[in-house]
């Protein structure tokens, strides 16, 4: 008998060279063979008659013995067969049901060990993907918490970290690629363009802007679910103690808001500063330009700036403000220029249509008190057919811009103006403005239109304080007790103020309400694609200086102005505050040009009613009294700060009852 296994063959080979018989070493090896093998061999036997019987395991070995005698062995050499029973054991017939029910059994046990060997290759796998997590199953409670705050939130800071731990590593990878790929193309975009250029042509598009609100909510929005994937893949497999789940549930919260806040409030922000772009600014006429493109060839801009009264007791639109930036577009530094709301007789550039139909001055009626700049407005509403093209502007404005243009001798590049009762919510929106009041302010005061004199009913107490929105329209257009020059040095002092005083994150908390504002009450002609240009130029001014230029009577009466020599002093203040110089001091001390005036204003004071309620005929009376001053109307002291004529610093002023009776809110 040939041996089957090499096995066998190595105990028949060691039997030969011991002496031992091959019936004993095939019964040997029979008795180690695999029992899955021995059950595959015949169980049956044929009798002499042909039929088949069942066969025991005393006949099996038999019939093993036979055939190994037969190979010239003896099964008696050692001591018994292979596959009978030993002396003493019940071997018992052994039936084919039970060869069947033992060989189910056995595939039985098979197919849990195949089984069972799957799931340890599948797990091993598994491993062999994420070779840098650590094995899941901790082997004591709550012991992984720590890192699984960690991880959490360093996916807050770096999205897409917390995937790397998780079987999500593959997301996780193209999630902090795309963040750091963003952020690398945002330094290269701040380094090529510069901060404020590149932040001034964000704000100033509307597209952009709108571009910018959808995708702050996308990217919250995936941020915060890749947070979360993060901490559920990092929790599996570990077990928690019950105050370790809570607060990993208020983690997640908390870090959610900390990613959604900001986003969700820049979106809103970049939605409403479009709007604002859109409703206030003019349309692009252009590429998106910065100042030293667009003011290369202009050593300085003019920008008329108007704050425009519309209170119900004031019949139309006047002119409540006038004023004339003069800025140099390299350094910033600015004349800031106040245009007296009295000025007589204004003319208009030559070669205008209005030049041509006023070419000694604007005189509509031979009243004083309508012959005024301020006046031009109202009139151009009610004279649109004799203006001409108005270029899209209100006849008022353009009107009024035409005068200051020729009475000035400047050509003006940009305009804005401000509704005077939108000026508190702008003050307001910036937490109010810090200054030293230099006297008591009345509130109210003057007269109506029909002459009757008006009621002060309240009073912006001296001394340092932060001035509020109605605090702060009353300091700057308080008349009562004043004159015109001393109402226009405050104007400027204001503007200087709040101009110094501008604190970005306080415009970017209250920037809802302010944009609001402005769109309520502010308009201009700054086209959108110039906004960069103003914000560089802006900055700018911050860091220069503002130089005040007072238009005033030892500059040239302005009852009666020489306007040939306003012009010469215009230029030379401008170009003086544009060099950071200091400005000279007006030379003229009216004696020709007033005693020339005088007589005219005597004539005109003749026509005009005694009880005149016009506010304009008041300041020509001033005007006329300060002829024969001989200090400096309108220009601050030393500190700054500013007087009317004849008041000195600590004098009691007319009617005020005291910090105690006032309704100044001092902080």
């Amino acid at each position: 008998m040939a041996p089957r296994t090499r096995r066998e063959a190595r105990m028949l080979r060691a039997a030969a060279a011991s002496g031992a018989s091959a019936a004993g070493v095939a019964a040997a090896a029979s008795s180690n063979t695999p029992r899955d093998e021995r059950s595959d061999r015949p169980q049956t036997s044929e009798d002499s008659a042909g039929h088949t019987t069942p066969r025991t395991f005393t006949d099996q070995g038999t019939a093993a013995s036979a055939r190994d005698a037969a190979d010239g062995g003896s099964a008696a050499t050692d001591g018994g067969s292979a596959g009978g029973p030993t002396d003493g054991e019940d071997a018992g017939p052994t039936t084919r049901r039970d060869a069947r029910e033992r060989r189910a059994a056995e595939e039985r046990a098979r197919g849990r060990s195949r089984k069972r060997d799957r799931q340890r290759n599948e797990e091993q796998r598994a491993d062999a993907h994420e070779p840098a997590r650590a094995r899941r199953h901790s082997s004591r409670l709550g012991e992984t918490f720590p890192s699984l705050v960690g991880w959490t939130s360093l996916s807050t800071l770096l999205p897409g970290v917390g995937l790397l731990r998780t079987r999500f590593r593959p997301v996780g990878l193209v999630v902090f690629g795309l963040f750091v790929l963003t952020l690398l193309t945002g330094a290269v975009y701040l380094l090529v363009k510069g901060p404020v250029r590149a932040v001034a042509t964000i704000v100033s598009s509307p597209t952009l802007l709108n571009f910018l609100a959808i995708g702050a909510v996308l990217v919250a929005v995936i941020w915060i679910l890749v947070m979360v994937v993060s901490h559920l893949g990092l929790r599996r497999g570990h077990r928690y103690r019950p105050w370790q789940n809570k607060m990993a549930g208020l983690l997640v919260v908390s870090l959610a808001l900390i990613i959604g806040i900001p986003l969700g409030v820049g979106s809103v922000f970049a939605r409403v500063q479009s709007s604002t772009v859109s409703s206030l600014f003019g349309d692009s006429t252009g590429e998106s330009q910065n100042a030293e493109d667009l003011w290369a060839d202009k050593p300085y801009i003019n920008v008329f700036l108007m704050g425009r009264d519309n209170g119900d007791d004031r019949e139309g639109t006047r002119p409540d403000t006038m004023l004339v930036a003069s800025i140099d577009t390299k350094t910033g530094n600015a004349a800031l220029i106040s245009v007296p709301r009295n000025l007589a007789f204004p003319v208009f550039p030559e070669g205008s249509e209005l030049a041509e139909e006023w070419p000694d001055g604007f005189r509509p009626s031979g009243d004083s008190s309508e012959d005024l700049i301020n006046a031009v407005w109202q009139w151009g509403e009610q004279n649109e057919d004799e203006i001409g093209n108005t270029h899209g502007l209100e006849p008022g404005m353009w009107a009024t811009m035409q005068a200051v243009e020729g009475s000035l001798g400047l050509d003006l590049d940009y305009w804005a103006s401000v509704d005077m009762a939108g000026f508190e919510d702008v003050v307001d929106a910036i937490g109010g403005v810090k200054i030293d009041v230099e006297r008591p302010i009345p509130m109210g005061g003057g007269k109506s239109m029909s002459g009757v004199k008006n009621e002060v009913y309240g009073w912006v107490d001296p001394g340092p304080q932060t001035l509020k929105g109605k605090d702060a329209l009353w300091y700057v257009r308080s008349r009562e007790g004043s004159d015109n020059y001393d109402r226009m040095c405050r104007q400027q002092r204001m503007l200087k103020t709040t101009l110094e005083q501008i604190d970005p994150q306080e415009i970017a908390s209250a920037y809802p309400k302010l944009a609001n504002s402005a769109t309520r009450n502010i308009a201009t002609s700054i086209p959108q694609n110039e906004i960069p240009a103003f914000i560089e130029l802006a900055l700018m001014m911050q860091k220069g200086d503002v130089t005040s230029v007072q238009i005033n009577n030892d500059v040239t009466p302005t009852y009666n102005p020489d306007f040939d020599v306003l012009h010469e002093w215009i230029l030379g203040e401008v170009k003086g505050a544009s060099d950071g110089e200091e400005t000279p001091k007006p030379t003229n001390d009216g004696s020709e040009s007033q005693d020339s005036s005088a007589d005219t204003s005597t004539e005109t004071s003749d026509d005009e009613p005694a009880d005149s309620s016009d506010e304009a005929a008041e300041d020509q009376t001033e005007d006329e009294e300060d002829a024969s001053a001989s200090e400096k109307p309108g220009e601050p002291n030393a500190e700054g700060k500013c007087y009317p004529k004849g008041y000195e610093p600590g004098d009691d002023f007319p009617g005020y009852p005291g910090p105690d009776g006032g309704t100044g809110e001092q902080e």
